[in-house]
């Protein structure tokens, strides 16, 4: 009897590998242009921007919500864990039945999220904008460092024309501090750009 039951749990472990190499939990990073916001995995506050941390794999919706601004929500993507196609071939249904109602048979992917909230009274060209400029902050951080020895370059003017702002010293200076103060955080100087002008 003993070496049945050893069996059956030694099967049952087996079958369910995603759900013990994998867990079902995963770190998740949620960035956002407001500070503060309020973060929601299927209606449940989980905690406040910028978060960092572990959640169910089996969630569905992520929402952010912050006084002064509209509400966003998106469906979380998953894709199937690699582990998962392996509990199919050895362990047949057991395991896959185990991992999937535990969430481990998916991972989220994205596993980071980068939110930008549109205020109340904020008009859609000026986020537009904004969110070019973010973009473009975001993408070219090493290019506009460099032009910036220069205090000037094709990066660096491209950054000023989407800003709106002229290229002289006030404009490199400010530019030069939101660099300095960012870290080499991409998303940090791109909230800094947009805070700033």
């Amino acid at each position: 009897m003993f070496k049945v039951m050893l069996s059956v749990i030694g099967l049952f472990l087996l079958t369910s590998c995603a759900t013990i190499t994998k867990g079902s939990t995963q770190l998740i990073t949620i960035n956002c242009n407001v500070t503060g916001a309020h973060v929601f995995i299927d209606g449940v506050e989980i905690g406040v921007t910028p978060f960092v941390g572990e959640i169910k794999k089996n969630q569905k919706m992520l929402t952010i919500e912050m006084d002064g601004y509209q509400n966003y929500s998106v469906a979380l993507s998953k894709n199937l864990e690699g582990m998962f196609w392996g509990n199919i071939i050895t362990g047949g249904t057991i395991g896959s039945m185990t991992d999937f109602s535990s969430g481990a048979a998916y991972a989220y992917a994205p596993a980071s999220y980068h939110v930008e909230l549109i205020g109340l009274d904020t008009g859609y060209e000026e986020f537009e904008k904004h969110l070019k400029l973010k973009k473009f902050a975001m993408i070219n951080i090493s290019n506009i460092a460099l032009d910036l020895s220069n205090k000037d370059g094709q990066y660096l003017n491209s950054l000023f024309s989407l800003a709106g702002i002229e290229n002289n010293d006030a404009s490199v200076q400010m530019v030069l501090d939101n660099l300095n103060q960012a870290k080499g955080n991409q998303v940090v100087f791109a909230n800094l750009m947009c805070e700033n002008l």
